[in-house]
């Protein structure tokens, strides 16, 4: 049975809100697949699944894009607020959706380790090492992309690739946040790697709190 379907493509953005977030999605998914190209062996694994779960949604949001329907919920229609949109551009979702699907949680906890794959977008890892505080504001747990703030070198929110850390003796562990080990974030071109981690607390948001909200409450 043949069926006639008509797709109705907007042409590239290359201006305007519209050309800023395509020009953003599209570095983000060159930067996934220089990082998957690279990655190879048993010990990338996890880290390959990852950012092939990323690159799906990145991938997602540019057909949106393409088709006219990004900004709205994927599942009732609805607008997505921007200021979360601004915080992560492959958001698929509104805050009901998500609620609807993942449920309210407005819980929080301290942990000897925190794996990101068992966090939720918008969640916060206040952390502590032996030199300095981190705040920590997820945009991806399947990823590791957040905005961290802390220390003496992000001294403003900075986007950043959190991989995991670990222990003096013991396997790096990607995702993981152990208490006693050593946090590795990427922030642009440069790999940070924190002094030891002294404690590890979660503040689960159902709502995506904003830079300034990052900034104001580390200060």
């Amino acid at each position: 049975m043949n069926e006639n379907r008509t797709i109705n493509l907007i042409e590239i953005p290359i201006g305007g809100k519209s050309g800023f977030t395509w020009n953003r999605l599209h570095e983000e998914r060159e930067g996934i697949c220089e990082s998957l190209l690279k990655d190879f062996g048993p010990v990338s694994d996890e880290r390959r699944e990852l950012l092939q779960a990323r690159l799906r949604k990145v991938d997602d949001a540019l057909d949106r894009l393409m088709s006219g329907a990004y900004g709205n919920c994927s599942k009732c229609g609805q607008a997505i607020d921007e200021s979360k949109l601004d915080m992560d551009p492959a958001l698929a979702l509104c805050l009901d959706c998500w609620t609807t699907e993942h449920g309210p949680v407005t819980s929080s906890f301290d942990s000897s380790e925190v794996m990101l794959d068992g966090l939720k977008p918008f969640d916060t890892v206040l952390l502590q090492t032996h030199n300095s505080d981190y705040r920590i504001l997820l945009l991806d747990p399947n990823t590791g992309r957040a905005l961290v703030e802390g220390g003496n070198h992000l001294v403003e929110p900075s986007e950043a690739l959190v991989r995991g850390s670990a222990v003096p003796g013991e396997p790096f562990r990607a995702g993981a946040l152990s208490i006693g080990g050593r946090l590795e974030m990427w922030v642009g071109e440069r790999v940070f790697l924190t002094s030891n981690i002294k404690s590890v607390h979660v503040k689960h948001n159902g709502n995506a709190e904003s830079v300034e909200d990052v900034s104001t409450a580390l200060h």
